[in-house]
């Protein structure tokens, strides 16, 4: 225990920055890093930026030190370049300039699976690449958060990369559905070892399982009963296509229906998730929501909602909030799952929340941490 001890006030010293590594080069990484590249340009392009600081740290002190991908595409790349690579979906809002990252192969195992067979060729390496691999290398570069963005149904692989961040002593951020916080193991590891863990499966900033959970609280403080209600979800990104398999999808659909249940109702048959590739959509993701609710004399009320937002920006949004908790909570000593923040920051967390009580608890935690 003195070990990790000694090397978790060793972090501590590192002020002014966080060294994020990347796992999964694709659209949301993409977005991630124009939008630190941007607002290090602009300090005042905030719009959809909830805290210009948590814990002391803006969004431009996010430094990229690490990315893996298995995409044969992609490795060998400055990270610059892998985030306009195809099948990188993300529109290009700014140029970036070369980070001076190269993206290296990461532990193929179950990365590439379903409708991805064909889409994206592995590199040969990401065949022989290893947790030890990863581990290593977070620790040669010094990172203090990983932020896992591999696809959804990538299980093997994906807590592959948590158990690298637990070996390396690195805050992880699990953005996909895969359990993380949820594997019993896992989220022991990372309290054992002190480490932060957020997760599971991120929130859009203003998506379709925030505002279908928003919708329920404020008929339900009303005093309505939800009858009936379901999400519908289209997009083209490589996300949509890759949930278009019912066999990939099913975490997925899981952590949308824990939401909707932690929002107050009964979602175990509630249809909610991913229900279609359409190409031409690319980045953009269309939203049907249905909500049906009885109220005085049983009256009925009905809601139909259609959202349409642009998918890979509106996830970092959450990332950004995600990226400074995890960095901070290290700093704070909490580690383990971040209960106050993720309930908030994530579909499926440990400890879910009602809408309001989540962004309650988000608040109070980014006061508590507050640094001049």
């Amino acid at each position: 225990m003195s070990f990790y001890f000694i090397v978790f006030i060793g972090r501590r010293r590192s002020m002014g920055e966080i060294r994020v590594a990347l796992a999964g080069i694709g659209s949301c990484a993409s977005s991630l890093v124009q939008t630190a590249d941007f607002v290090r340009r602009d300090s005042t392009a905030l719009n959809g930026i909830m805290y210009e600081r948590i814990g002391g740290y803006r969004v431009s002190d996010m430094q990229f030190v690490a990315a893996f991908d298995v995409d044969s595409r992609k490795v060998g790349l400055d990270l610059a370049k892998a985030v306009v690579t195809p099948s990188v979906a993300a529109v290009l809002h700014t140029d970036i300039e070369p980070t001076g990252v190269s993206v290296e192969p990461g532990p193929l195992l179950d990365g590439i699976g379903g409708n991805l067979v064909g889409v994206v060729e592995p590199h040969p390496a990401s065949r022989e690449a290893t947790i030890d691999d990863v581990a290593d290398r977070l620790t040669a570069v010094r990172a203090d958060v990983l932020v896992c963005l591999l696809p959804t149904g990538a299980t093997e692989a994906i807590q592959s990369y948590a158990r690298a961040a637990v070996r390396a002593g690195v805050a992880f951020v699990n953005a996909t559905p895969e359990p993380v916080v949820h594997d019993p193991a896992l989220a022991a590891a990372f309290a054992e070892r002190g480490v932060p863990l957020l997760g599971d499966d991120l929130r859009s900033h203003l998506g379709a399982t925030t505002l279908h959970t928003a919708l329920i609280e404020l008929l339900q403080s009303r005093g309505l009963a939800v009858v009936n209600t379901y999400q519908l979800n289209v997009g083209g990104n490589t996300d949509f296509l890759n949930l278009a398999d019912p066999g990939r999808a099913v975490q997925k659909t899981r952590t949308k229906r824990s939401a909707l249940q932690a929002a107050g109702i009964d979602a175990s048959t509630v249809s909610a998730g991913p229900n279609g590739f359409v190409e031409y959509l690319g980045d953009e993701k269309v939203c049907m929501i249905r909500v049906e609710a009885s109220s005085v004399l049983n009256s009925a009320l009905t809601l139909d909602i259609r959202m349409q937002v642009e998918d890979s920006p509106n996830a970092t949004g959450v990332l950004v909030n995600a990226v400074r908790i995890a960095k901070t909570a290290a700093e704070h000593g909490h580690a383990g799952a971040v209960h106050d923040a993720c309930a908030f920051l994530f579909k499926n967390p440990r400890v879910g929340a009602t809408e309001s009580v989540g962004i309650r608890q988000f608040r109070a935690y980014v006061d508590s941490v507050a640094r001049d």
